[in-house]
């Protein structure tokens, strides 16, 4: 019995139960429909439905006059619905559907929101996606550009001959940028972490920057502009954060998944229940013409 329990479709099919009951007492104008379908019963369970969910959003029961505006809302609301039913603009309606298979989601999620989070669990979640909460290094660093384009042949050796200089103080980065070419760069960078410093100069450029040392200048290094020479003025080297420091967001990462998890399992286990029969389909070229 306990195991049937803690089967995942079981309990989806339990709570999905007593909300449809729940939903059959706060909503009972369907029944009444049947026998009077102009008859709209809004009833004290409704009310205190739309007491609950108007308190729950502002902290505070409605006044009077509010209450009436919920009530006329969930009236017009109702009216609608059934004139829109009577039409049939519920049938293959695709915004419809989307919205009915969003609630069947919505309701997995619900459930695995009833979960418990022990400390134990998070902590085995934190230990296993550690690296997607590592805090990546920081650098500041300055360059010098020169264009391959320009150069064609003599960018690389051009780049070299100005290392020595530049390290041993006989040249400094004024008088080095004269003899570099112009660029839209600029040519100092405040701290900025590697990720960015990768997406602006590439892969390569972001790879020297974090085995140089500061204070000195590296180079020739590639770009997806040129060769660089470069600087690291500062480093903040990457950490990963302790666990509690970061908390609310481990367990927001940690119900995310779980929604997923449980969702596609939920599918999974509905699946078995269907034979899913796909047409043969071959698209036709757009612009086919008959022979």
């Amino acid at each position: 019995m306990n195991r049937l329990l803690r089967d995942p479709l079981v309990i989806f099919l339990l709570i999905g139960g007593g909300i449809f009951l729940l939903y059959a007492k706060i909503n009972p104008q369907e029944s009444a429909e049947e026998t009077d379908p102009n008859r709209i019963e809004i009833n004290e369970d409704v009310i205190d439905f739309l007491v609950s969910e108007w308190s729950s959003r502002w902290n505070r029961p409605p006044s009077p006059e509010e209450l009436k505006g919920l009530l006329d809302s969930h009236i017009k609301e109702e009216i609608l619905f059934r004139e829109a039913t009577k039409l049939g603009l519920d049938q293959s309606d695709t915004i419809i559907r989307r919205r009915l298979a969003q609630k069947m989601e919505f309701l997995t999620s619900d459930i695995s929101d009833l979960e418990e989070v022990t400390d134990e669990s998070l902590n085995a979640y934190y230990e296993k996606n550690a690296e997607a909460y590592r805090v990546e290094p920081e650098l500041g660093f300055r360059h010098l550009f020169f264009s391959a384009e320009k150069r064609k042949d003599t960018a690389t050796a051009d780049a070299e001959a100005l290392l020595a200089p530049l390290n041993d103080g006989s040249l400094s980065f004024e008088q080095a940028i004269e003899k570099t070419d112009q660029t839209l760069l600029n040519p100092e960078f405040s701290t900025s972490t590697i990720t960015l410093v990768g997406r602006q100069f590439g892969v390569e450029f972001a790879d020297a920057l974090l085995e140089a040392k500061p204070g000195a200048w590296i180079g020739p290094v590639k770009s997806g502009y040129g060769v660089h020479l470069v600087e690291v003025l500062d480093r903040k080297e990457g950490y990963l954060p302790e666990l509690e420091t970061i908390r609310e967001d481990v367990l927001s990462d940690y119900r995310y998944d779980q929604r997923e998890t449980l969702n596609k399992n939920m599918l999974d286990a509905l699946l078995e229940q269907y034979e899913v029969v796909v047409a043969d389909y071959s698209a036709e070229p757009a612009n086919s013409e008959e022979p």
